[in-house]
């Protein structure tokens, strides 16, 4: 099988190995400086896929008393740096740890250093891990090309991580997660037919977005990001607020949308996007758990708000593979870049 293919469908035993080996008392110094004020601010950062994992934990964190700033890490780097304080705690992620970006950032901020690192690696050989006061590992095995079971062991990493900085109730989330394993599973055991399904709905296009809001957004802009890399497909992901300040300009017959529900704090503004683009001669495939009376949908499992953006992320896998089979492409196969970016 195609080595790709083979790592979709290794999420959800590699989301349950992280969970069996996830140190529950790794972080509990670092919340007790965040409960005696030690810290200013938290500082969020990383490339790619390790850094839309991160978006829904950073969602989460705005329950705890201090601000959360959510970086792209080269632009910390070269244009940034003076938002680190010596009373910062810099979380970072990185699935190799050797992301050129984040090593650089390291080796910068050694005459500006935060109080506190915390980072999230893959990679247990890998240079962060010695340079970080705690250092989580994500457990997601070894992974062939595109980012998969470490995306999506990077976002369960940072929620359980977010979740003893705010609420502490480590139990009920642990739970979520298994469930999402379980859920992950026996949509990934049908997964020809989700291709097969998906390849229908969306019919032909000659334009895509990818909209969401919230927790929604990691799979939103990892979806456009993997299908960029697996199928050389260049769909745009953007919020669905964004989409209305300008974008909509976009959409005349040929044009498609897929648009997620997300949480029910928006679903509604997001359905009358769809509804709207509709009207405008473009086409929507609406993304929820339920089926929707005006919307062509494909249907997710159901789930708790928590788990939702690890379920997302799913139907823009098989997109993936939808695209590759059109293109007569192998899924997933680099042409010009590695699995590690070590150079800006």
């Amino acid at each position: 099988m195609n080595p790709y293919i083979e790592d979709l469908l290794a999420q959800p035993s590699a989301l349950r190995d992280l969970l069996r080996k996830y140190p529950r008392s790794a972080l509990e110094n670092l919340h007790q400086d965040l409960k005696s004020g030690k810290f200013d601010r938290i500082i969020v950062t990383g490339m790619g896929s390790s850094l839309n994992a991160a978006y829904p934990a950073v969602i989460q964190l705005c329950d705890q008393p201090v601000p959360v700033q959510y970086v792209n890490a080269a632009e910390l780097l070269h244009f940034m740096d003076k938002m680190v304080s010596s009373r910062t705690l810099l979380w970072l992620n990185s699935q190799s740890g050797r992301s050129a970006e984040l090593v650089h950032l390291l080796d910068h901020l050694t005459t500006r250093k935060p109080v506190s690192i915390l980072s999230f690696v893959n990679d247990e050989t890998s240079p962060m891990v010695s340079r970080a006061d705690v250092c989580l590992f994500i457990h997601a095995g070894p992974e062939a090309t595109v980012s998969t079971k470490t995306h999506v062991n990077m976002l369960a990493a940072n929620l359980l991580a977010a979740e003893q900085f705010t609420h502490g109730d480590l139990e009920t989330v642990f739970g979520d997660l298994l469930t999402a394993a379980d859920t992950m599973e026996t949509y990934l055991s049908e997964w020809q037919a989700r291709i097969d399904e998906l390849d229908v709905l969306l019919d032909e296009f000659h334009l895509l977005f990818i909209l969401g809001r919230g927790s929604s957004m990691s799979a939103v802009w990892n979806g456009s990001l993997i299908n960029k890399e697996a199928a050389k497909s260049s769909f745009e992901g953007m919020n669905s607020a964004d989409f209305r300040h300008g974008p909509l300009e976009l959409v005349s017959p040929g044009f498609a949308a897929m648009i997620f529900a997300g949480s029910p704090l928006t679903s509604e503004l997001n359905r009358n996007l769809g509804l709207e683009i509709i009207s405008h001669g473009g086409r929507v495939l609406w993304v929820d758990s339920n089926p929707d009376p005006e919307l062509p949908t494909l249907l997710l499992p159901k789930t708790s708000d928590l788990i939702r953006p690890l379920i997302e992320i799913l139907p823009l896998q098989m997109l993936t593979l939808v695209m590759a089979k059109r293109k007569g492409l192998q899924a997933g196969q680099f042409r010009y870049v590695g699995k590690v970016t070590d150079r800006e």
